[in-house]
């Protein structure tokens, strides 16, 4: 399995954004209601989508994201992300609970993407794990990364934790609409787009 990291969508939160918004709910209104009364709803729509996106719960949501980032088991352990030892530790990845990467540039050793600590994601993350403890570690980490298009282009990592990557500048709307799924709707989503790459790469084998 080949890793395509995904690319931040283009339009950041702030003006840029509210202008995007209303344009394709303008664009929406078009054939439902004359250009007069449009004009009048559009400018209501405007007036509270800047107000929202300006508001201190909007900035809050923006920095509710995911991290990109790798920790080192003690780094794990330091944070309380999780209330076990760095033994433990190494036995919740054995059990699928959680899973490693060889650090970048090294040969050997363990490093452990942040994004599965943070909350939802532990209490979803296993039984996915667990229907890939024979692949390569490498692999596991690509599909997790990897933006899919039955997902809006958001990443299995992104879909599972409900939240977007910090590195993803802005979502569409689409994509916050799969992300406002239920969590056990986004774990079986993202369960099944594991068998069907499971499936493909069979049918290449055979």
């Amino acid at each position: 399995m080949t890793p395509r990291f995904h690319a931040p969508a283009a339009v950041a939160p702030g003006p840029q954004l509210v202008e995007k918004l209303v344009h394709d709910i303008d664009e929406q209104l078009e054939q439902t209601i004359d250009a007069g009364e449009r004009a009048r709803v559009m400018a209501i729509v405007r007036q509270c989508l800047t107000a929202t996106l300006s508001s201190p719960a909007s900035a809050a949501a923006v920095e509710d994201r995911l991290a990109v980032s790798y920790l080192k088991p003690s780094e794990v352990i330091a944070q309380g992300l999780v209330a076990m030892s760095q033994a433990t530790l190494y036995r919740a990845v054995e059990d699928a609970r959680f899973y490693c990467v060889t650090p970048r540039g090294k040969a050997i050793g363990r490093a452990f993407p942040a994004w599965q600590f943070a909350p939802p994601v532990p209490e979803l993350l296993t039984p996915v794990l667990r229907q890939m403890k024979n692949l390569p570690s490498s692999e596991i980490h690509a599909f997790w990364v990897t933006p899919v298009d039955a997902f809006d282009d958001l990443t299995p990592a992104e879909l599972l934790a409900g939240r977007a990557f910090e590195s993803r500048a802005a979502l569409t709307a689409a994509q916050r609409g799969h992300l406002a799924q239920a969590a056990s709707e986004r774990q079986g989503r993202v369960i099944t787009q594991l068998a069907a790459l499971s499936s493909r790469s069979s049918d290449l084998i055979s």
